[in-house]
């Protein structure tokens, strides 16, 4: 499947240290093959990153009072910047100012053997 990306996101998956992806909705299973797109249904869209396989994908929350709770567990202040890093961002509040609004369900989908 399609695993969209936008510009900013490029060099930190190429280079290894985006290692994971928040997505809302729940189609996404281990064992699925991950294609990495930019610019994904666009004409300028293209394949940045060869094929990979979803190995683990978890349950994450982002609250309006700034946890992150990944399989029902909070993650201690701690891990919330190790978290934001690798999934692109510098810091967490850059992180929780992604996303339009709070709280947010969705996936984290691991293409490396990472898990919180």
């Amino acid at each position: 499947m399609i695993l969209a990306f936008k510009k900013e996101f490029v060099s930190p998956i190429v280079d290894g240290t985006k290692v994971h992806s928040i997505r809302a909705g729940s189609r996404w299973r281990a064992g699925l093959s991950i294609q990495f797109y930019a610019n994904a249904r666009r004409p300028d869209m293209w394949k940045f990153r060869v094929d990979d396989i979803a190995k683990t994908v978890q349950q994450v929350r982002l609250t309006a009072d700034w946890q992150i709770i990944v399989d029902g567990r909070v993650l201690a202040d701690a891990e919330k910047q190790a978290f934001a890093n690798r999934d692109g961002f510098g810091s967490v509040g850059s992180l929780f100012s992604f996303f339009d609004s709070l709280p947010f369900t969705g996936q984290l989908i691991h293409w490396t053997d990472l898990t919180y």
